[in-house]
């Protein structure tokens, strides 16, 4: 799929499970400051999608590409994060963790950039390429005007692929972008099945279903932590306390909980169940 696009990377350095680069991707983009309505359907579509055999694709940006990466690890599903530096300069930095939790959860991270090539956000254009070049399509959950979603999606065109959009809100900032991606033919997606249908795969969930699987029990590596937590406030260190885990592991349990809605935040640093 790479060798297709008018400048082919002469080289690809790989971290993580290589057999996914193989596998039927969809990438997720958007907003790096996304709305709560956003959040939750970057959340809703990575985490359906997953449970279809679909690889999430994106490119380990804060907002839309956060969850979009974590929703797909939360629900055992595969995904792969494209950069634009090296491997020993990840940007930004505060997704380092999600960069070696990626890893961790047979995940797979790919640059066109040795590992030591610092940050250059004229680089970030040509990562955007290669996120749309390696997916069957791009789906663009929330996006300003000629922000980095609408340039994937912009490739993706180009590169012949299909292109899916979440409409948005016209008076919103965030959604000028998808909505003009509409008016410029990308499909209007409100549910997985406008996109799996298009990318002739059968085994669709109805929307029902989604919703139903809000219902399902915390994957079971997080029911340890999750199961102390309750109605009332409690902090991270009598969490480590009564479950005797390393204060890291607990850390990193308590983002994927927070990230998927299954617990909240107070002020604090306290934390309840949704």
């Amino acid at each position: 799929m790479l060798l297709k696009i008018k400048s082919p990377p002469e080289r690809l350095y790989v971290e993580g499970n290589l057999k996914l680069l193989n596998k039927t991707g969809i990438a997720i983009v958007g907003s790096r400051n996304c709305s709560e309505y956003g959040w939750i359907q970057a959340k809703k579509f990575a985490e359906a999608l997953s449970r279809n055999g679909i690889c999430i694709i994106s490119g380990l940006a804060i907002g839309i590409d956060s969850i979009a990466h974590s929703s797909a690890m939360f629900n055992i599903g595969n995904t792969i994060a494209v950069l634009g530096s090296g491997f020993n300069n990840i940007y930004p930095k505060e997704n380092q963790k999600l960069y070696e939790k990626i890893l961790e959860n047979d995940g797979c991270i790919i640059s066109e950039y040795s590992p030591d090539t610092k940050v250059n956000t004229k680089n970030f254009p040509r990562r955007n390429e290669i996120i749309s070049a390696i997916s069957l399509g791009v789906l663009v959950v929330e996006a300003g005007y000629r922000s980095g979603g609408t340039i994937t999606a912009n490739n993706a065109f180009k590169q012949g692929k299909k292109v899916f959009a979440i409409p948005s809100n016209i008076d919103s900032k965030l959604g000028i972008g998808t909505n003009k991606l509409i008016q410029k033919g990308a499909k209007l997606v409100t549910n997985i099945n406008d996109i799996l249908r298009e990318i002739n795969i059968s085994r669709c969930n109805d929307i029902e279903q989604e919703w139903k699987y809000e219902n399902k029990k915390v994957p079971e590596k997080y029911q340890l932590v999750y199961s102390i937590i309750g109605n009332m406030p409690i902090d991270i260190n009598t969490i480590c306390n009564k479950t005797e885990l390393p204060i890291q592991d607990v850390s990193e349990q308590l983002t994927m909980l927070e990230l998927n809605e299954y617990i909240r935040v107070l002020p604090g640093d306290m934390f309840v169940k949704v």
